[in-house]
């Protein structure tokens, strides 16, 4: 069975949830997950890979609602900025990971510059001007639409092509009440296909289970998480 894989920083690196699926067949586990992604590129690279390559199951992690990117026509320009899909595929989630018979890595769109939300401040993005005014011309029940509208967009492609998939989502208890504002989308979700039951974040701040960084799940967390996808998945 292959599956894709796709989200931001909590679905990608060598200890993180995708690679403890137990229903999932590790040789054949495409991850276009890529750190400080958000869900403009999560929708539109998804959506591009599905025309692109076949696939039986299809798993994405949404990420934080007010994340912004965009896909530029000279990503040279923020070659300085680590805050670039052309600079976050370079990190292979393990030296000699190989998928048949290219690394997943090289299925990756390389033009795209993640805002990563209002805390960036890497200056080769801001210098640029590239998310300025944004934050301040939309409020979260903004971007609660926008989110939905990506997520609803990626639900009909995959029912209309028929592959079986699973979301998750970030941070979601703190914008389901922004997100039902949004009646007619939030109730055109098929929630039986999102898990929601104990998400990643809500595990690693109960347990304490961070990174060193102190902003990741650690992979006890990462562990947990596959565990109770794994038995939503087999349901």
């Amino acid at each position: 069975m292959k599956t894709l894989v796709n989200g931001a920083s909590f679905s990608r690196g060598p200890g993180s949830w995708p690679y403890h699926l137990k229903t999932v067949d590790q040789t054949k586990l495409v991850n276009l997950a890529q750190a400080g992604a958000g869900n403009t590129y999560i929708h539109e690279s998804t959506t591009s890979e599905l025309y692109t390559r076949s696939y039986d199951l299809v798993i994405i992690g949404w990420t934080g609602i007010t994340r912004i990117d965009f896909r530029v026509s000279d990503i040279d320009m923020f070659s300085k900025s680590s805050y670039t899909s052309l600079n976050s595929y370079k990190w292979n989630d393990w030296a000699e990971k190989i998928i048949d018979p290219l690394n997943d890595q090289d299925y990756v769109q390389k033009d795209w510059v993640f805002g990563c939300g209002h805390i960036n401040t890497d200056k080769t993005i801001t210098n640029t001007g590239l998310f300025k005014g944004i934050y301040q011309y939309l409020n979260l029940q903004d971007f609660a639409y926008q989110f939905l509208i990506k997520v609803l967009g990626l639900q009909n492609t995959l029912k209309q092509m028929n592959i079986p998939y699973l979301f998750t989502m970030h941070n979601f208890e703190n914008d389901k009440s922004e997100l039902q504002k949004h009646t007619e989308l939030y109730n055109s979700v098929d929630w039986n296909k999102v898990y929601l039951e104990y998400s990643l974040d809500q595990i690693m701040l109960d347990n304490n289970w961070y990174e060193a960084d102190g902003l990741h799940p650690s992979v006890e967390a990462h562990k947990l998480h596959a565990l109770l996808l794994d038995r939503y998945l087999n349901e």
